[in-house]
């Protein structure tokens, strides 16, 4: 084990001192990779479609599937118009004109007005008649309202789909044909130009899906170029000087440009998920620079070149294992991630991972060999000495005199805040992520407090094999599901084959409140009478086997969703499991369930990488109570986060919910440095306070500035406009400075009570450090 431990130590160690004595060749590589690299680089493509989320590998959508076969697409775009009073005539002729128009193109498959849906109902002469509300209505404004109130009086299916309940909004449901979704930004556009001279007020999951995807677009754009800009100034007042910031920024820059070139020759697009990753893998490289020429600014000068080079060799040897150790527990925290069957983000964990291994390889060869090229000292960063010689002392007297209070501290505001880690909650609600008075939201809160919600979910019911949909009794269970679901809060409005039956069955026996019929041959001869009404279609399969019950749901977020689906299945077990199948399914459940996959994959996850983390740090350390001292800082911040979301009722979502895992694996980088060196201080048989000092004048200069970087780099995410990457970047970034704040407290008074064992202890040794490990004990 010990020559194996040898061997891990020297691999990163061999790298760098390769790169020192061939720096010509070193570079000379590294440009040919990046030439190579750039055809793929090319090919990359930008898909910011929210649907790469969606989880296609499950029976669940498959089923979403065939329910679009038998029933026609769910996704439908909602345009109200409204005015002060009810039914006005100039809002009822824009329903007829703005229909008239989307009717002709060639996304759309229906138009659902009261200018288009019929009206079941019988006229004077006895006669059966389904025609729309509009239809035959005078010209006079003044009798235009009052007719459209008559036609519509006691229909079951215009209230809060068509007409408000208050009579005053009117809608015009727009149902797109499937396989349009690259044609819905160029529709809305051109409905925008439709409605909005007319008042009329746009949603549906088709806007909220092109909001989406233009708005990552915008911040692909941006994000990258504004955290290559934060990280470019900070190198600059760190260094003072062109050269260094050039080299500082290069391992990030051609880890990100690698990063891309990989995912255009993979074919995998820069989608809603991994647009994080340049700006994080270029914030990572930049970190990992810090490292390296904080150690280079330590190292003597000489004008012998190859004398200059050994010092170098000697200076960067002290932090290459630990920058090595860094990426590969950050590699980790992506891998994490891959938890999550969804290819989008397999591919964000996937794709962050090669990132990051090709980042710290680009770190530890691309700075020494240029430093080699020009072994001229380098400027020592801003606010070393004081850092160094005022800053680490003051925490080691005070760590030294407060060492049980800091750790109680810590103990019992992580038990205290803990606790809401019990009460935390998983939901997903798409239409937060724009924030209030973004237009897109703000006509959805209208529509759905004037009409009923956007979100479109439906209930299959499937008869027994080789049995009909239409028996009496089996129809009642139906109606009895929907009207159970319409009761419910987060409902805004159901449709079922029971409401033309019983609006049918009403007007031909003349009884507005008879039950529905329960003879076989009546319903059959109801629905052949309805057939020409093509709404019914959504409703009944053809060969009258499934029945389809229609949700507009008032509540978008995922956990309302799925526990609205579980009403519906439990309801049916317990009420008419002898009349069939039920099955949930639609585009916002396929969301909800995909959003929910990905929250509570990244918690398993979270817990995959705290056990290979701290199976990584034991077999650095051998060492079970240093190994448990160096978590205990990465660990106790996140449960005072996830704690702290709980008590404060946030829940996580499919996006802050990462941060665990990737949180963990690029915070334990400043552990792992301060616990290597101190390990090395101390197997060398300095005492602990001794080593600790020792320890915290090496290393703290640039744990802090790689956490100001890399904090600073999510915070630049802080500033999106949408709701889950906003999130994202302000819990990751808060994380990284609590992790150093528990690095700088927790972790220097665990250390102090760690005694070295006697086989650990040994005499002083030269600077190149950590290359052997001690026998396991």
């Amino acid at each position: 084990m010990a020559e194996t431990g040898g061997l891990r130590a020297r691999l990163p160690d061999a790298w760098m001192r390769f790169a020192v004595r061939r720096p010509r060749l070193t570079l000379a590589l590294w440009l040919a990779l990046c030439a190579a690299a750039l055809p793929g680089a090319l090919r990359l493509e930008i898909d910011t479609s929210t649907d790469s989320v969606l989880d296609r590998s499950g029976p669940e959508w498959q089923t979403y599937q065939a329910s679009q076969d038998e029933f026609g697409g769910d996704e439908m775009i909602v345009v109200a118009f409204s005015a002060e009073r009810p039914y006005d005539a100039e809002v009822l002729k824009a329903v007829v004109e703005f229909g008239e128009r989307a009717s002709e193109l060639e996304a759309i498959r229906r138009v659902d007005s009261v200018a288009t849906v019929p009206v079941i109902r019988i006229d004077g002469d006895g006669i059966l008649q389904l025609d729309p509300p509009l239809e035959g209505a005078p010209e006079n404004s003044d009798d235009l309202g009052r007719y459209v109130a008559e036609r519509l009086r006691g229909d079951r299916i215009a209230p809060r789909s068509l007409v408000s309940e208050d009579e005053r909004t009117f809608a015009v449901n727009l149902l797109l044909n499937r396989g349009m979704e690259d044609e819905q930004a160029r529709l809305l556009q051109t409905l925008h130009r439709l409605a909005d001279p007319m008042g009329g007020l746009l949603s549906g999951v088709p806007v909220f899906r092109v909001a989406a995807n233009e708005r990552t677009q915008t911040e692909i754009l941006s994000f990258a170029p504004w955290t290559a800009l934060l990280i470019a100034l900070f190198f600059t007042w760190m260094f003072r000087t062109v050269r260094v910031v050039a080299i500082g920024i290069a391992p990030g820059a051609v880890g990100s440009f690698i990063l891309i070139s990989a995912m255009g020759y993979l074919g995998a697009p820069l989608s809603i998920t991994t647009m994080v990753l340049p700006s994080i893998i270029l914030a990572l490289g930049c970190a990992y620079s810090m490292h390296l020429l904080s150690a280079a600014s330590q190292a003597r000068a000489s004008r012998n070149q190859d004398e200059a080079r050994r010092h170098l060799e000697a200076a960067l040897s002290k932090v290459t294992l630990p920058v090595s150790l860094s990426g590969l527990t950050t590699v980790i925290g992506f891998i994490a991630i891959t938890a999550v069957r969804i290819e989008a983000v397999r591919s964000t964990g996937g794709f962050g991972a090669l990132g990051v291994l090709v980042v710290t390889a680009v770190a530890l060869s691309v700075i020494p060999a240029s430093l080699s090229l020009r072994p001229l000292p380098t400027p020592p960063p801003r606010g070393l000495p004081w850092l160094r010689e005022t800053l680490a002392p003051q925490i080691v007297r005070g760590v030294i005199r407060f060492r049980g209070p800091i750790i109680l501290a810590w103990a019992l505001f992580s038990v205290a805040v803990g606790f809401g880690a019990a009460q935390i909650r998983v939901e997903t609600d798409a239409t937060h992520w724009l924030p209030p008075g973004n237009p897109v939201r703000d006509h959805y809160e209208s529509i759905r407090q004037s009409l009923s919600g956007i979100s479109p979910m439906n209930i299959i019911i499937e008869a027994p094999v080789g049995e009909s949909v239409l028996e009496g009794e089996r129809i009642a269970a139906v109606q009895a599901l929907a009207l159970h679901l319409e009761a419910l809060p987060e409902v805004g409005k159901t449709i079922s084959i029971a409401d033309p039956l019983g609006q049918i069955h009403a007007e031909m026996v003349a009884d507005p409140s008879a039950p529905l019929p329960t003879q076989r041959n009546l319903i059959e001869q109801y629905i052949i009478l309805l057939e020409s009404v093509e709404p019914i279609q959504d409703l009944i399969s053809f060969d009258r086997s499934q029945a389809n019950i229609l949700i507009r749901a008032n509540d978008n977020g995922s956990a309302h969703l799925t526990e609205l689906a579980d009403t519906a299945d439990l309801w049916w077990s317990q009420n008419a499991a002898d009349q069939g199948t039920l099955r949930t399914t639609g585009i916002m459940y396929e969301f909800a369930r995909a959003e929910d996959r990905i929250a509570y994959g990244q918690l398993q996850g979270l817990g995959g990488a705290l056990f290979v983390i701290s199976g990584l740090l034991l077999l650095i350390f051998r060492w079970p109570r240093l190994a448990l001292f160096a978590l205990a800082p990465n660990a106790l911040p996140l449960l005072i986060i996830f704690g702290g979301l709980g008590l404060l009722g946030i829940p996580l979502d499919a996006g802050t919910v990462l941060i665990g895992a990737l949180a963990l694996g690029v915070a334990v980088d400043d552990t792992i440095h301060l616990s290597t060196t101190f390990y090395d201080r101390h197997r060398r048989g300095e005492a602990a306070p001794e080593a600790l000092a020792g320890t915290l004048a090496e290393v703290l200069p640039a744990i802090t500035a790689t956490t100001v970087l890399i904090a600073g780099a999510f915070f630049v995410f802080g500033f999106s406009e949408f709701t889950i990457t906003r999130n994202l970047g302000w819990l990751t970034g808060s994380i990284m400075i609590l992790c150093l704040l528990a690095d700088l407290t927790l972790l220097p008074a665990l250390l102090l009570g760690l005694k070295a064992r006697r086989s650990d202890r040994r005499p002083p040794r030269s600077a190149e450090t950590l290359n052997t490990r001690p026998p396991a004990h």
